[in-house]
């Protein structure tokens, strides 16, 4: 029995290979949209405190999913401690963006979750190195979890009026873009760590051919979040009105 448990901890069940676009991540992807649907659906309808109690409920569970994995990649897979620092930037992310919200950081906010979102959106549209067993094994479950996060938390704090993005922001969305940049090309090579963490030398779809891929990556974010920030900003007057005061920490009677 341990080692069936073993094996699926540490990704060996399965046949080995792409299986994205496939069963297991049409799946997956699907259940992640539902899911998300309803926690938006709720966060729409809900009263102040049902929201505040959804929010801290979602951060709780990532901030402790995200030492479990730690735990179990460090002391059943043997993993190398120092390969377990958030290089990847939804690695920081699934650890910040619950930190943000529990904490009422605007500032915070402005910088990750516009960014932390859109990451999870194209882990499911176009994942990269996610979907690499025919079964549902915990790596696997691990990056579905983590980037469900990611999508859930902005979600919920923009339906609910906690978190509203503007254009005029998006110096901060920048600042938290090089945060990033930083933690990924700079803080992981003080580690030793030599990955492709940014995704920027690597082989996306949207490489455009003879033009360094780091422009390219670059470019399209910028202009993503943009538009995205754009098009929420446009949506926002259907919505709750902005509160000044954080879901969190609403004094519900």
């Amino acid at each position: 029995m341990w080692n069936v448990l073993k094996a699926w901890l540490i990704g060996d069940m399965g046949t080995a290979g792409s299986y994205q676009y496939r069963a297991i991540h049409g799946y997956s992807s699907l259940a992640v949209m539902l899911v998300l649907a309803a926690v938006v659906a709720l966060g729409l309808k809900g009263s102040p405190r049902l929201q505040r109690r959804m929010l801290k409920g979602i951060c709780w569970f990532q901030l402790a999913f995200e030492a479990v994995w730690r735990l179990i990649y460090l002391f059943i897979n043997g993993s190398d401690i120092v390969t377990l620092w958030p290089a990847f930037p939804c690695n920081l992310g699934g650890l910040l963006l619950p930190v943000i919200a529990l904490c009422k950081w605007d500032a915070g906010k402005r910088m990750f979750y516009l960014f932390g979102f859109v990451g999870g959106v194209l882990t499911f549209a176009v994942p990269v190195g996610i979907f690499g067993r025919d079964v549902l094994v915990f790596p696997i479950l691990k990056s579905i979890l983590q980037h469900t996060g990611l999508l859930m938390i902005p979600a919920l704090e923009y339906v609910s009026g906690s978190f509203r993005p503007w254009v005029r922001d998006m110096s901060w969305v920048i600042l938290g873009l090089l945060i990033h940049l930083f933690n990924c090309e700079v803080l992981t090579r003080c580690f030793g760590l030599t990955g492709d963490y940014m995704y920027l030398r690597g082989t996306l779809p949207f490489v455009i051919p003879g033009v360094p891929q780091y422009i390219t990556v670059s470019v399209v974010a910028l202009l993503t979040l943009t538009g995205l920030s754009a098009a929420l900003a446009a949506a926002a007057r259907y919505l709750p009105p902005h509160q000044h005061h954080n879901t969190l920490s609403a004094d519900v009677r």
